[in-house]
């Protein structure tokens, strides 16, 4: 770790006080998880040397690490690291600033772009400033980097689709605005969307269409908002009758073209194969209308397929695809207004809104007049 402070450049020309900038660079290193509780930091006469300062520089920056209750100096030990919150950035730590609000986002999917373009359109009658950053549908990776966005100062955050984080957290963000899109089992101000009446509605869709036999092609279902989706395809499925064979719900560990097709495959390897499918995200529609087209499989007279939000390619696939269209701007739009208020200090009285889907109808479901 000495490593990573002595290769630190110092700016004089900024701002801050070296010693400000020395215990800034600290404060974040603690806050990202460099330095844990117990380690030692470097000598102050060690570390002078190395950033090429006065003792008293480094001895300044130390005493305000340790005034902020990040460090402790024994005696015969050294400087060591406390355990910390994460509820904001130590005192005198260098911040982005003030009205900036982070967006911390499951993947760099497709599906977010128009809700970023909600968001992106009130932050700027807000004069805010707007940080992205990709949890990789990692709830550990959301974990931390929700600590490094508190511990940098954004003004709030907006949480889309990132899963259940660690219950530690709940206490330290209770302190900063947050706004949950997309995350059914979290506490606080939410936006939904209405994945279970999504799933009933394009399966209950194909329902009437005649099929009996209707396969689900979705990611992980211990993830809150497949979950959600399933419940309405299992719901569609018991009032029409169907089948509801467990081996005709395809689990894939993403939302991509190619688990579409993994999941598919899958699907068609029974030894009675569904003849429509519902797919838990466009990505994996348009991998099942691949998949089906490879093996000879014609869209939709031998396989009906209807996917989950609407993107520019399902119309320009062929058949264009049938989908259950989600507002995926006006949620943005929505959840950026509301973090907006509670930045303000406002606090509005209805603290959970689920916005409905519309089922978008084109080709891939087939023509025929429904049951």
């Amino acid at each position: 770790m000495e490593d990573d402070l002595s290769t630190f450049e110092l700016d004089p020309r900024s701002g801050l006080s070296l010693a400000t900038q020395i215990a800034t660079r600290i404060a974040l290193q603690i806050a990202d998880g460099e330095y844990t509780p117990g380690d030692l930091l470097p000598s102050v006469r060690s570390l002078a040397g190395e950033l090429g300062v006065n003792v008293n520089t480094v001895r300044a920056a130390y005493a305000r690490l340790e005034a902020d209750g990040l460090l402790q100096t024994r005696h015969g030990v050294g400087s060591v690291v406390l355990a910390t919150s994460t509820g904001g950035p130590a005192s005198g730590a260098l911040t982005f600033g003030v009205n900036t609000i982070a967006v911390l986002i499951a993947g760099l999917n497709a599906f977010y772009l128009p809700l970023l373009k909600g968001i992106q359109d009130v932050a700027s009658d807000r004069g805010a400033l707007v940080l992205i950053a990709d949890a990789r549908d990692s709830p550990r990776l959301a974990d931390t980097m929700t600590r490094r966005l508190i511990a940098r100062g954004v003004d709030g955050i907006i949480a889309v689709s990132v899963g259940r984080m660690p219950d530690q957290l709940d206490e330290d963000l209770s302190r900063l605005p947050i706004v949950h899109v997309d995350q059914p089992d979290r506490k606080g101000y939410s936006l939904l969307f209405d994945g279970e009446g999504a799933g009933y509605s394009a399966t209950r869709h194909l329902a009437e269409h005649g099929h009996d036999r209707i396969g689900l092609l979705t990611a992980p279902l211990n993830w809150p908002t497949v979950g959600e989706v399933h419940a309405g395809y299992r719901r569609a499925i018991e009032e029409a009758g169907a089948d509801r064979s467990p081996a005709l719900v395809s689990e894939v560990p993403e939302f991509t073209i190619e688990a579409g097709r993994v999941g598919l495959a899958r699907l068609l390897e029974l030894p009675d194969p569904p003849s429509a499918v519902f797919a838990s995200g466009s990505p994996l529609a348009l991998g099942a209308v691949s998949e089906a087209r490879s093996r000879g499989l014609r869209v939709p007279d031998d396989l009906a397929v209807v996917g989950y939000n609407d993107t520019p390619m399902a119309e320009l696939v062929d058949p264009p695809l049938t989908v259950v269209e989600v507002p995926a701007y006006e949620i943005g739009h929505r959840a950026m207004r509301l973090l907006s208020d509670l930045i303000d200090g406002k606090k509005p009285t209805r603290r959970r809104t689920t916005l409905r889907s519309e089922l978008i109808l084109r080709d891939s479901c087939g023509t025929h007049d429904p049951m």
